[in-house]
C-alpha cells in the first residue's frame, strides 16, 4: 500500500517530471496516455520493456527507430513518468483539431524549410528547460519497417545538446499500420523497448559517424531482442516474417560479399541531408 501511494504521488511531482509544463497539460498527457495504453494492451497485446532506465529528472535525448504513425504514442509509454516532446513537421499540423491535439501533447511544429536548424533549435530549447526530447534519427517512417541510416544531425545535436541518449526500439507498429495504408489495421502485436543510457561523451568519443553507427547497432538489437519475445508471446504468429528479421548489419553485409565475389566494387548508402526529426504527412 505504501509503494502504491508513493507511485500516486510521484505523479504530482511536475517540476520534477516536465520543468517548465502546466500541470494541467501534464495531466492531460497522463489521462491520454493511460486511455491509449488501455486501447494498445486490448487491441495489440501492448508489450512495453526497459522503464527502469528511464532517468528520474534532468534533459535526455530519446532515439528510436521509426515505423510506423503509432511510433510516437508507443515511444511515450515506458517514459509517462517524465512525458517526451516529440519534434513533428509543420504539415501534421494544417489540420485544426489535430494540431490542438498535438500541441495538447507538448509536441513542437518545425516547418520544413527551417531543415535541421530550426529542429536543433527547438528541441535544444526543450533539453535547456530540462525535458525529454524524443528524435527519429532516420527522419521519416521506414517503407519495409527495417531500419534506415540515421541522418547526421542527430550526432550535431547530441554534440550541442551534451546530454545522455537513450536508445529505444519499437516493433510490430509497421504491421499494423503501414504507410500504404490510409488507417491502422486492428490486429497484430506491437511492442516498445529501452536501453541503458549512453552519457554523451562516451557515445561521441571516436567522432560523430561511429557514434551514430553505435546508436543504431544498439537501436537494432532492442528491436530485435523484442522481436524475439512478441514472437514467443504469440506462438509466433507476431510480428509477421519480413525484412526485419534479421539486422541491418547481415543485409548489409550479403550485396557486399556478392560484389567483391564477383569483383565489382561495394555499393555505398548515399550520403542524405534531409531533416534530423519529422515526418512524412
Amino acid at each position: 500500500m505504501r509503494t502504491l501511494w508513493r507511485a500516486i504521488l510521484r505523479r504530482f511531482e511536475f517540476r520534477r517530471r516536465v520543468p517548465g509544463r502546466p500541470w494541467y497539460q501534464i495531466l492531460w498527457y497522463d489521462f491520454c496516455e493511460s486511455a491509449c495504453r488501455a486501447s494498445f494492451r486490448l487491441w495489440y497485446g501492448l508489450r512495453i520493456e526497459g522503464e527502469r532506465h528511464v532517468p528520474e529528472e534532468g534533459p535526455v535525448v530519446f532515439v528510436s527507430n521509426h515505423q510506423s504513425f503509432l511510433d510516437p504514442i508507443l515511444n511515450g509509454m515506458p517514459v509517462v513518468d517524465r512525458q517526451l516532446t516529440a519534434i513533428a513537421r509543420e504539415t501534421l499540423f494544417r489540420n485544426r483539431a489535430f494540431a490542438w491535439l498535438l500541441r495538447s501533447y507538448g509536441a513542437i511544429a518545425i516547418r520544413d524549410e527551417r531543415g535541421d536548424a530550426g529542429a536543433m533549435r527547438a528541441a535544444l530549447a526543450e533539453l535547456a528547460a530540462g525535458r525529454c526530447v524524443l528524435i527519429y534519427p532516420e527522419g521519416s517512417r521506414s517503407d519495409d519497417g527495417s531500419i534506415q541510416e540515421f541522418k547526421r544531425g542527430v550526432g550535431l545535436l547530441i554534440k550541442r545538446a551534451k546530454v545522455p541518449v537513450l536508445p529505444m526500439a519499437v516493433d510490430g507498429a509497421f504491421d499494423v499500420w503501414p504507410p500504404d495504408r490510409a488507417r491502422p489495421a486492428l490486429r497484430g502485436r506491437v511492442g516498445v523497448r529501452v536501453g541503458e543510457p549512453i552519457p554523451c561523451d562516451e557515445l561521441l568519443r571516436d567522432g560523430i559517424e561511429a557514434g551514430l553507427e553505435r546508436l543504431r547497432r544498439e537501436v537494432e538489437s532492442l528491436r530485435l531482442g523484442l522481436r524475439g519475445e512478441m514472437r514467443r508471446a504469440s506462438g509466433g504468429r507476431w510480428p509477421l516474417p519480413g525484412p526485419t528479421d534479421e539486422p541491418y548489419w547481415a543485409r548489409v553485409a550479403a550485396p557486399q560479399s556478392a560484389a567483391e565475389a564477383a569483383g565489382a566494387p561495394s555499393p555505398r548508402a548515399p550520403a542524405d541531408a534531409s531533416d534530423c526529426a519529422g515526418d512524412r504527412a
